[in-house]
């Protein structure tokens, strides 16, 4: 099948002035942009939508002591390079990121050398090239005795395939990994309905080892979940995958997957107690200790760090846990969704021919459009208005959500005023006997 590819566009002047986050702190749009060497639109789309991700930097720039010493960490390097040129203090120009550009396509040729070259490319397949030469790279690392975390983990998930026999109903499963997922149209035209659609049970032919029978239903569910939720959208098929579908897909700007989960208590993929605890904003110090163990950890269920993934839109109140541990208990603490962090968009009617463009959440909380060099404020809005049609990569992020001040008022309540009157009445019957 053919790939959607792109190409060098006409491009407007924009303004690339510095921009005030709403965190305060001052960026520098022009450093932000990446400069087009020769129809590399679909790189710098890309390497804006991965650099964004707080999580994914952060495994390659505190790990750099433990790759840098490597002559095979190629592609880290570059990553490392191109996050640093954008940053106030680097004393980078367009001239010098050119020159950073041009060493991560000769990176990315020493695993395909289609990226040496100056043709039209596309964005999915750099992105699936890319996550499988940084595992290699990290394999490598391991195979000469370096303790190191691959930042592709943060993306990485499993998923359970479970098929029961439709004549005894034995049930058997298998699991897969992955770091992304390709999501076909659905006639609703939302992501969700999107992601419903792919996760939908289906007939199947297969032969049970119990009765023999022939037949089977099959059902797909998150077995754990990532860190960072990479979306890819089927937006091209037809004779030869040539034909583009412009219709307009809604996605939200927050995500749960509660629904595809089922009923088992999935954890994230690769993250550890501590992780989690490092994900989370520092609120111990503002809650007593009785509201903490009480409420984290009610009698009798499990003490292990846990995440939160609950619908609070949904009618139905249902919940999904995250664990940290392979122990999936429900313990009901902190609240957790995925949000929005990029927006890879092809900008053109066929595979043939087109333009690729990003917008990011940045670290200062604001929205910028990243149109290769030219980098202009948006917001969250826009985002989701104008790139309905164009969408063909989505980038989703853990977030927590923590206990909004009304709960955690009533929570407090309870557990300062009223649990010591219900500890009297459970001791109060050993008193009488």
């Amino acid at each position: 099948m053919s790939l959607p590819r792109a190409s060098s566009a006409t491009r407007g002047s924009e303004e690339t002035q510095g921009a005030r986050g709403e965190r305060g702190a001052l960026v520098n749009m022009e450093l932000l942009g990446l400069p087009n060497i020769g129809n590399t639109c679909f790189l710098n789309a890309i390497l804006q939508c991965l650099l964004v991700l707080p999580s994914f930097l952060k495994k390659i720039l505190h790990q750099e002591q433990l790759w840098s010493s490597s002559p095979f960490s190629n592609l880290l390097r570059c990553l490392s390079d191109v996050y640093r040129s954008s940053l106030p203090d680097s004393g980078a120009n367009q001239a010098s990121k050119a020159d950073l550009m041009w060493k991560v396509k000769y990176s990315l040729s020493g695993y395909d050398l289609k990226y040496l070259g100056d043709t039209q490319q596309d964005a999915h397949e750099l992105l699936v090239n890319m996550l499988c030469q940084l595992k290699e790279e990290g394999m490598i690392l391991k195979t000469l005795g370096v303790s190191y975390t691959c930042p592709v983990s943060q993306l990485e998930f499993q998923l359970v395939s479970v098929r029961t026999c439709t004549s005894c109903g034995r049930e058997s499963s298998t699991r897969e990994d992955y770091n992304h997922l390709s999501l076909d149209f659905s006639p609703e035209r939302t992501l969700q309905s999107s992601l419903a659609l792919t996760f939908k049970g289906e007939k199947v032919e297969f032969k049970c080892e119990g009765c023999k029978g022939l037949h089977a239903t099959k059902v797909e569910l998150f077995h754990t979940l990532p860190l960072v939720l990479v979306l890819h959208l089927k937006r091209f098929g037809g004779p030869g995958g040539l034909e583009k579908l412009e219709a307009p897909l809604l996605f939200p700007s927050e995500l749960r997957l509660s629904t595809l989960c089922g009923d088992m208590v999935p954890h994230l993929h690769s993250a550890s107690p501590q992780a989690l605890t490092n994900l989370a904003p520092s609120i111990q110090g503002s809650i007593p200790q009785t509201l903490t163990s009480q409420v984290s950890s009610p009698a009798g269920e499990a003490k292990d760090s846990t995440l939160c993934c609950s619908d609070s839109n949904d009618q139905e109140p249902e919940k999904v846990l995250l664990t940290a541990s392979v122990k999936q208990q429900p313990v009901k603490s902190v609240n957790g969704y995925y949000q929005l962090t990029g927006v890879v968009s092809h900008l053109g009617g066929s595979a043939n021919s087109g333009h690729y463009i990003s917008d990011i959440l940045h670290a200062s909380g604001n929205w910028f459009c990243c149109n290769d060099s030219q980098v202009s404020m948006s917001n969250e809005a826009t985002v989701l208005r104008t790139r309905a049609r164009s969408a063909y990569m989505l980038f989703y992020m853990f977030r927590y959500c923590l206990l909004s001040p009304s709960i955690f008022l009533c929570c407090y309540i309870c557990v300062r005023f009223l649990s010591p009157y219900r500890a009297r009445e459970r001791e109060a019957p050993a008193h009488r006997a």
